[in-house]
């Protein structure tokens, strides 16, 4: 199994090829939409609470599932969680991960875990950005998730993994309603909630890209265009729903 220092720097040498630092947050689903080289296509879908999501590959074509009804925070975690099986595991063709965190985890769920938080997360960040606090209080445990968009549950467990949190004080925290805490402290709930009903099925990335190149190609007809997004879960561009209302493009 790797070890961390290891699933850090896997980590790292990832941004750096998304063309991000080692310290800022960052925006993981619009980064690997946009990652084109690697053919990825993301489906947001509500799938049984007891899976986070799936990746599977086909020849270079690589398609990730992500559970819609897990929160936000979650769900971006699962995002990171599956690029490592993509990108670092070379006999990867299908793989189904698990909601939990803890339990009997095989070592590849236990380094894709780690990777995730730290390709979230990494080391030197938050080592960095926990210099302005005396203690993992409440208060600060919600602002370090709300600054790198991390869920509640993945962060207590970074906290501990690294030395900043002990089991005792973590367990204070575990129980809490996080949403409820967030709004007292300014923040928005919508880290900690799942997405709208109407967005719980939606396709992004290359399969999108190649629907419109045959049709750009005129390889596909208009009404073989129109099914295959139907069948993706984008009816907004098929009936231009977006284009209701006008573009802020400020």
């Amino acid at each position: 199994m790797k070890s961390h220092q290891e699933l850090n720097s896997l980590a790292l040498r990832t941004r750096r090829q998304l063309g991000e630092d080692g310290y800022s947050p960052i925006d993981i689903f619009a980064l690997v939409n946009g990652w084109t080289d690697k053919k990825i296509t993301v489906v947001r879908y509500p799938l049984s609470e007891r899976i986070s999501g799936m990746c599977t590959r086909v020849g270079e074509d690589v398609v990730i599932c992500i559970n819609s009804r897990s929160s936000n925070g979650r769900q971006r975690f699962t995002m990171a969680h599956e690029l490592y099986h993509i990108l670092y595991e070379d006999k990867m063709d299908r793989v189904i991960c698990g909601m939990s965190f803890s339990g009997n985890k095989s070592d590849s769920e236990k380094e894709a875990d780690q990777f995730a938080s730290y390709l979230l997360m990494p080391y030197d960040a938050l080592l960095q950005y926990a210099e302005r606090f005396k203690t993992w209080d409440l208060k600060n445990i919600i602002e370090a998730e709300q600054f790198f968009q991390i869920s509640h549950m993945a962060m207590m467990l970074r906290l501990q993994t690294d030395g900043l949190l002990t089991e005792k004080d973590a367990s204070k925290y575990q129980g809490i309603t996080v949403s409820r805490e967030a709004s007292k402290l300014g923040y928005s709930k919508d880290l900690y909630m799942p997405l709208p009903e109407n967005r719980q099925y939606f396709t992004t990335g290359e399969y999108i890209r190649k629907v419109e190149k045959l049709s750009e190609e005129e390889r596909i007809s208009d009404g073989k265009k129109d099914e295959l997004l139907l069948d993706s879960f984008r009816a907004d561009i098929v009936y231009n729903l977006d284009e209701e209302e006008p573009d802020l493009n400020d």
